[in-house]
Parts: C-alpha cells; structure tokens; sequence
C-alpha cells in the first residue's frame, strides 16, 4: 500500500491504495506537486481503494435509489458508480469526507474497460478522484464549471465554451508563451476565485497517452492552485478568415459559461451522483449552484464573445490585445 497528498478543486487530498492504484490517481491529476504539498498539513478528502473484491455490508442501511443506500450516520454505499465498475461508500463527519472504492466490475463492465481502455482511464479518474473533489468542494459552496483559467498579460482570463472549441489549444500555447494557468478543462468557483480540477493537459499534439477525440495527455508547466477571473470570454468556433469579437451581456456571458458546462461530457455522469450523495447524506445541495455563480461572475466582470477564425491564428495575448490593455487600464467595469 501506498499513499499520496494531491490538490484539486482546492481540496487537499490523501489517496491511499496499491502502487498501481495510486499512480493511476496521480496520473488523473497532472502528476505529483509534491513541491507545494506538505505532508504535515491534514486532507479533509480521504480517498482510499481496497483490493477486496467484497461487497459493502448495507445491514441498518435504507435504499436512497437504484444500487445506492444510506443510514443515519452520513454513510452512503454506492453500486458501480457512474456504470465504472468502482462500488464506493461515501461517508461525512466533522473531520471531512473520506471515500473508500472497491473494483467489483460485472462482466459487461470488465469487457468493456479492456476494450475501451482510454474511456476506462478517464472513468476511473472521475470516479475515483474527480468526482468526489468536486462533491466536496460543493459542501463549500463552490460550483464545478467547465471553463479554461489562464493569466494573460497580466489579466486572469475565464475562457467558456463547449468541449472542443479550442480552449485548451489556446491555453497551451500561452502556458508555452509564460502563461500562468490553473485549469484548461475543469474548475470549482464560489463567484470570486476559481481553483482548477488537476488533470493532464489534452490536446491535439504530442505523444502521451491517448485520450478521447484523438487527443493526448501532456504534463502541466506552471499550474496554480487558483486565480481570481477577470474577464470573461466566450468562444466560438467561425468560419471567417479572421477572429471578431463582440461585447456580451452578463446573462449572454452567463449562459455561455452553464451550456458548456452542462454539455460538458466529463461531468455527464457527476450531476445524478452528486444529487443521489446530497439526497442520502442531507449534506450539501442536491444541485450545485452553476447558474448561480456564472451569473454572478459575469455581473461583476466585463464579457466579451471571441469567435476564432477558419484557420489556427495567434495567441490569446494577440487575439485580446485590446480586452486586456482595457482591463488594465481599468476602462471597462
């Protein structure tokens, strides 16, 4: 057994599990941090993977829903969570959550994670550490939103849209340009300060290992814990030869930033687990606030639409030269 201190959704995590078991956690959030993680100060997550084969024992326990029971000392036994084949007991007290797994696949589930192996990997990730970061962070009044958070030229960028619009493109050319980041996918937000989800950067290029949509994952240079967004900007995808942009309302703005989130298919599974976990613990809401805190960013933040052009073009710090020097500057609200 083994065991790692990770930082995601601005949680500390303590992962505990065999060797392989752990490396395929820490391989979910980017690789280690152990740079900026000091072991002396205490996770409230505790995550931990059994190699029994064993189910858990539900006696004094109610049925909440399908494959899902609870009793009355904020304990929740969960079947193959999200169809991964990982039974899971969630259980909340003053010290935290701590959440333990078991791998207990049926046949159809076994066949399909060898034949599937890179949906496999991205299942287990959300699963086993993603998904219940995120379910915490929530007790804390924090909503997940999938969105891109990166510093450029100075100004934190909350860059929104659905999945495949080229956010984390552009994220990764400013990283290579000095960018400072905290998330191209993933992150929790109470409205002020956005904390990223720790994952590989995916893109189009290079040769880690295969993710969805031909894409590969890549380690992380300069990835902080957190950053407080500043302006807002919504992607599209164009078919002009050149970018435009366009100022955007707060409920425009705000829209754009839940429909990618909503849409966002590493989440597709997280919203009936996080309404099943809040129903049975009575911890949390059932539903995080998205709308909420998008609509709140946005009131308070200046938006803008960029729609990219037919062809890859310059970077963020070219594409929002004026946006940024304007921000700066203090000339829009």
């Amino acid at each position: 057994m083994s065991s790692e201190l990770l930082d995601t959704a601005g949680q500390r995590v303590e992962v505990h599990g065999s060797n392989e078991v752990v490396r395929s956690i820490v391989a979910a959030a980017g690789g280690h941090e152990r740079a900026r993680l000091a072991s002396a100060d205490r996770a409230a997550l505790v995550l931990s993977v059994e190699d029994s084969r064993e189910p858990f024992r539900i006696s004094g326990f109610e049925p909440v829903t399908r494959g899902a029971w609870a009793n009355d000392s904020g304990e929740v036994v969960l079947e193959s969570v999200g169809g991964s084949g990982f039974d899971q007991r969630w259980c909340v007290d003053v010290d935290g959550l701590r959440v333990t797994s078991r791998w207990r696949p049926s046949y159809r589930e076994l066949g399909a994670a060898r034949l599937l192996p890179a949906r496999q990997h991205a299942l287990r990730g959300q699963v086993l550490l993603h998904y219940p970061a995120l379910w915490f962070a929530m007790l804390r009044g924090f909503a997940p939103l999938h969105v891109s958070i990166v510093e450029v030229g100075g100004v934190v960028v909350l860059l929104a849209g659905p999945g495949g619009v080229g956010k984390s493109t552009l994220v990764s050319r400013a990283l290579a340009d000095g960018a400072r980041a905290t998330c191209d996918n993933l992150a929790v937000c109470d409205g002020t300060t956005a904390y990223g989800v720790a994952e590989p950067l995916r893109l189009l290029t290079g040769d880690g290992r295969r993710a969805f949509h031909g894409r590969r994952e890549q380690t992380w240079t300069r990835r902080v814990r957190s950053l407080p967004p500043e302006l807002i900007v919504v992607l599209r995808r164009g078919t002009e030869e050149t970018p435009q942009i366009r100022p955007l309302t707060a409920q425009q703005a705000a829209r754009g930033i839940v429909a990618g989130t909503y849409s966002a298919g590493e989440l597709r599974r997280f919203w009936s687990l996080a309404a099943v976990v809040g129903s049975a613990t009575g911890c949390g809401p059932v539903h995080p606030p998205v709308e909420q805190i998008a609509m709140s960013l946005a009131e308070r933040l200046p938006c803008i639409e960029l729609q990219l052009g037919r062809e890859p073009g310059p970077g963020l710090a070219e594409l929002l030269k004026r946006p940024l020097a304007s921000v700066r500057t203090g000339g829009v609200r």
